[in-house]
C-alpha cells in the first residue's frame, strides 16, 4: 500500500466517540439530573473510570490502522477554548456549555493511551487542532499523500488534489449513495466520507479554498462565529461562484449601482442581499466589518511556528505493542486486547 500520512482531530474523534457509545438512559436524557442518575451505565473501569468514549476511539484508530496502513500518523488535541482567536472576537465559541465530568476525565486517559502506543500527539497553547491539522497537511502534502481525520467542517478547506479530508458524518452512507461510490473500496470505518476537491464541489457548490469565504458570510452558529445576519448560503454561494471571495462581492457592492445590481441578482436568481450586507452601526458588528472578520476567524492558521521543525520521519507510525498491551489491560480493553492477541 502507498504511504501516507494521517492527521487525527483527537478532540473531534474522543467527543464524537463518548456520544456513539451511550446507555439510551443517558443518550436521551432530559437534563442533568437524569444524566447523572445515568452515569453508573456508561462504560467504566473497576475502579470508576469513564472509558466508553476512549474505548470507542481505540476501536476505531486500530480498524483505520489496520485497513488504512497510514506510514505517518499524528493526533492534534485543543489545549481549551482560549485561542489567539478570542484576542481579536472574545465571544469565538463562548456560546459552547461546559463540558460534562463523564467526558472532560477521559482526554488526559486517551492521551495516556496514545502515548503508551507511541503514537505521536500534539497540542499548542493559544491554538486549535485545527491548526495543528493545517500546518501538517501544508508542511507534508507536497512530499506524501495527506488524509486529515475529523468531524469538524472547518478542515474541509484543507482539501487539495493532494490532501483528503475524511469527515465524521452520519449521513455518510447517503452522501456515498449521492455520488455512486461504493464505500467497499475506502475500508473506512462507518459514517465516514472522504472529501475531495470534486465532493466538495458537489456538496457545497464552492471550493475547498472557498469555505472561509461561505463560513465569513454565513457565520457558524457552533463556533459563534457572527457572518453576516439575513444571508444566506443560498445567496452566497452564487455571489462565490461570480466573485470568488467575500472581498470580490464587497468590492462588486460597492462599485455597482443600484439599477445594474438588482438586475444582476435577479438574474442569478437570488434574494437581493445588499441591504443586509452593507449596514453599518457603531454599536453592533455588522456588514462587511463582521464578514471579513468572521472570515478570519474561520481561516485555519497552516504555518505554526511551533512546529516548524517537525520532521515528517518524527511522525512515522510504530506501535509499542507491549506498550499497548499494557494500557489496555489497566483500562480493561478486554474485547481489544482480544483482538490483538489473535
Amino acid at each position: 500500500m502507498a504511504k501516507k500520512l494521517l492527521i487525527i482531530d483527537g478532540s473531534s474523534l474522543l467527543t464524537t466517540s463518548f456520544f456513539g457509545f451511550l446507555p439510551k438512559e443517558y443518550k436521551f436524557a432530559k437534563n442533568d439530573e437524569e444524566r447523572d442518575r445515568a452515569l453508573p451505565k456508561l462504560a467504566q473501569t473497576s475502579d470508576g473510570q469513564y472509558t466508553n468514549g476512549v474505548f470507542t476511539m481505540m476501536k476505531t484508530l486500530e480498524k483505520i490502522i489496520e485497513k488504512q496502513k497510514p506510514t505517518y500518523l499524528a493526533v492534534a488535541w485543543d489545549l481549551n477554548r482560549n485561542t489567539f482567536r478570542r484576542q481579536f472576537y472574545p465571544q469565538y465559541k463562548a456560546n459552547r456549555s461546559a463540558t460534562r465530568p463523564e467526558l472532560k476525565s477521559q482526554f488526559p486517559i486517551a492521551q495516556e493511551v496514545l502515548r503508551k502506543m507511541n503514537i505521536q500527539q500534539f497540542v499548542i497553547d493559544g491554538y486549535e487542532a485545527d491548526d495543528i491539522l493545517g500546518t501538517f497537511s501544508k508542511k507534508f502534502e507536497d512530499t506524501i499523500p495527506v488524509f486529515i481525520l475529523t468531524k469538524d467542517q472547518d478542515a474541509l478547506q484543507l482539501i487539495s488534489e493532494k490532501t483528503r479530508v475524511w469527515l465524521m458524518t452520519s449521513n455518510a452512507q447517503k452522501m456515498y449513495e449521492e455520488v455512486g461510490v461504493n464505500t467497499s473500496i475506502f475500508s473506512l470505518p462507518d459514517n465516514v466520507f472522504e472529501f475531495t476537491p470534486d465532493y466538495m464541489k458537489h456538496f457545497y457548490g464552492i471550493t475547498p479554498k472557498q469555505m472561509i469565504d461561505l463560513k465569513g458570510i454565513c457565520g457558524d452558529t457552533s463556533d459563534n462565529i457572527p457572518g453576516v445576519k439575513g444571508v444566506g448560503d443560498k445567496s452566497v454561494v452564487p455571489l462565490l461562484c461570480e466573485f470568488q471571495t467575500v472581498e470580490g462581492i464587497y468590492e462588486y457592492l460597492e462599485e455597482t449601482n443600484d439599477k445594474e445590481m438588482k438586475a444582476f441578482f435577479k438574474e442569478l436568481g437570488i434574494r437581493n442581499p445588499y441591504s443586509y450586507m452593507m449596514k453599518t452601526s457603531d454599536t453592533e458588528l455588522v456588514g462587511k466589518e463582521s464578514a471579513l472578520l468572521s472570515k478570519k476567524l474561520a481561516t485555519i492558521h497552516c504555518e505554526m511556528e511551533a512546529l516548524q521543525d517537525v520532521k515528517l520521519e518524527d511522525l512515522e507510525l510504530n506501535i509499542d505493542k507491549m506498550g499497548r498491551k499494557e494500557i489496555y489491560e489497566k483500562f480493561e480493553f478486554k474485547s481489544l486486547l482480544e483482538t490483538k492477541e489473535k
